[in-house]
Formats: structure tokens, sequence, C-alpha cells
């Protein structure tokens, strides 16, 4: 596993730095952390912050490099992921007062089009990771996803928490409480859906040792958002694939932008090379 951790020396880099080595040390990876900055006067404090996170890092035996490179943030993520291939890169964000200004606005979607592998967006201050919330879309695609959350809950000791959101009712339905499906109810019936949930359960229950199973019913971005929200996690996990085609492509594609955009956590965005 190798991560890229990019931080553009902002108020939250700390947060985002901090964080992005919970992610790296949970799941063992070869770590480089590239920070960048307008000019070399601006450099120093941001230094001092990588080299601290780095020891913290080499510490528990991972292998670390720091870089400071000068310049625009963009063309340096960019051109560093032209010529190296990570299969998990983290770029933070400044918060919402500044959302028009960040570096995640200017890059961060693009790189979650453009990276051959997974992209783990930081908001907010956290610094722990206690809480993982994977969401399933009860198909194959949502298999690495599951695999991926569920090596960051266990690397990390937290909870993990599987969401699955069903599709609202429609409207003529609305109101008749006996077509509303519980969790054990669907896990018992022998649809696509099921099968593939019980075999996330499955994985979870075997690598993490708090595992928790909610079902909700709306529209996915929404319930993800509320339950993220009302359940204090510190990571979203979810998936958005290159090999899916068609109009799952497209809904997984405005998933993953509407949950990446509106949460107020940090979101890992797990996507398969293929």
């Amino acid at each position: 596993m190798k991560m890229l951790i990019c931080s553009i020396g902002s108020k939250q880099c700390e947060a985002t730095l901090r964080f992005g080595a919970e992610v790296a040390k949970a799941l063992a990876a070869e770590t480089i952390l590239l920070g960048m900055v307008k000019t070399e006067q601006n450099g120093k404090q941001l230094q001092e912050l990588l080299s601290e996170v780095a020891q913290g890092l080499t510490q528990l035996g991972l292998s670390v490099q720091v870089r400071l490179e000068v310049g625009d943030a963009q063309q340096i993520v960019m051109a560093e992921l032209e010529k190296t291939t990570y299969d998990l890169v983290a770029v933070g964000a400044l918060g919402n007062q500044r959302a028009r200004h960040t570096l995640l606005d200017s890059v961060g979607m693009r790189i979650i089009e453009q990276a051959t592998g997974s992209v783990l967006v930081i908001k907010g201050d956290r610094s722990r990771l206690s809480r993982v919330l994977i969401c399933s879309s009860g198909t194959e695609h949502s298999r690495l996803p599951v695999r991926t959350g569920s090596a960051v809950a266990c690397g990390a000791r937290a909870g993990a928490t599987l969401l699955h959101v069903m599709d609202p009712l429609p409207i003529m339905y609305a109101g008749l409480e006996e077509m509303e499906e519980t969790l054990p109810e669907l896990l018992q019936t022998d649809t696509e859906q099921a099968r593939e949930l019980r075999w996330a359960v499955g994985v979870l229950e075997a690598e993490c040792q708090n595992v928790e199973l909610e079902l909700h019913q709306g529209i996915a971005a929404d319930e993800i958002l509320l339950e993220a929200r009302t359940g204090d996690y510190d990571l979203i996990v979810l998936g958005s694939s290159r090999s899916a085609s068609g109009i799952i492509r497209v809904l997984l594609g405005d998933l993953t932008q509407t949950v990446v955009n509106r949460a107020q956590r940090p979101v890992l965005v797990v996507r398969s090379v293929a």
C-alpha cells in the first residue's frame, strides 16, 4: 500500500496531516508527505509539521518520505500523480467558510475522477479514527469499499458500521408500514442485494471487533450524510468505480460528488484500478 498525503500549509494543514497519518497507520502504508507552499518563506512551519508527523509514523516502523515543494498546488499534485501510481491519495480542505479557495475545490474532485486508486478527502478537524461508516450499495461494486473500510477500521481498532440505503418507496405506497423491510428480513431474502450484504457483514465481523448494521430508506446521499452526522463518525467510506458502466457509473459518480461536497468529515472514496 503506497499513500500520498498532500498539504498546502493552510490553517487546516495540521488536522489534514494528522488524520491522514491515522489512516496511514491503520493501513500500514508506505507514506509520502507532500507539502506545498507558494513561496519558500512560507515553508518553515509546514516543514516542521511534516517532520513531526513523519517521525511519529517512522517510530511505528512505517516507511515515510517528506517533500516540500514551492509552486502551484494543483500543478504539483497532478504532476505527482502522472509520474507515480498511488493506492491512496489524501487531500485536505480548509472548511466551509473558505471552500471556494481550497485545494479540495481546485483539485479534489479532479483527483477523484482521474486517480487510478482511492482518494481520501480530509475535512473538519478530526484527529482520531474511532468510528468508521462503510456504505454498501448491495452490489458487487461495494466489495472493495467494504474490504478497504474493514481494513481501516480493523487497523485503527475502530468501530465499523455497515450502512445500506434502500430506494424510497414510490409515492403511491407512502404510509404503508407493512411494505417497510427490516434489515434482518432483507438479509434472509435470496436477492443479489441480500447476498452482497450478507457477504459484507461476514467480512466485517471477521475483521472488526465492534460491528453495527444500519438499514435506511430514502435518497442515498441524504441518508449517508444523516447517519454520518447523527452517529458522529470520523470517516465515511464509499465507492466509485471505473469498472462500472452505464447508469451504475453515473449514479456512483453523482453520489460520490454529493457526499464529498456536503460531508463535514473525512470521506474515503474507494476505487479499483480496473
